[in-house]
């Protein structure tokens, strides 16, 4: 099914409720996510803020996207999970968001981190896009 938009452009529907200009988009990728900035705390040696991008690359813009992450050590065993919710991303656009970790080594106590799941991916007028995980993808520097 496709549409147009408001400036005449052809917008394609997906499965999964979403909309994109690519008509053979394959769903991965659409969703971009960079740690963009590890921040340690000035007052608490064991406290780090990350902040991370998130590029939407679908044609619609988002109200909310929530995504799992859990973060590992450096021998790749678990540490921890925390949710990074970005709100309102825009088509096209980065949207930031920060989340706090306690750490016995601050910034430098984790070596990577994964999306697990996204239990929250909705368009603007609320809509659910289904299985948004497929959507994600972590871009490393």
């Amino acid at each position: 099914m496709s549409a147009f938009t408001a400036e005449g452009e052809r917008v394609y529907l997906y499965g999964n409720g979403s909309w994109s200009t690519e008509p053979d988009l394959s769903f991965s990728d659409l969703l971009e996510m960079e740690l963009q900035q590890a921040r340690p705390d000035a007052d608490k040696d064991d406290r780090c803020t990350l902040i991370f991008g998130l590029r939407n690359g679908f044609a619609v813009n988002l109200q909310e996207v929530a995504a799992e992450v859990q973060f590992l050590d450096p021998d790749g065993q678990y540490l921890l999970t925390r949710r990074v919710t970005f709100k309102n991303p825009r088509a096209g656009k980065v949207r930031f968001a920060e989340v706090q970790m306690q750490l016995a080594d601050a910034c430098t106590g984790f070596n990577s981190f994964d999306v697990v799941d996204v239990p929250t991916c909705r368009m603007d007028d609320g809509t659910k896009i289904e299985d948004c995980f497929q959507s994600f993808s972590i871009v490393e520097d």
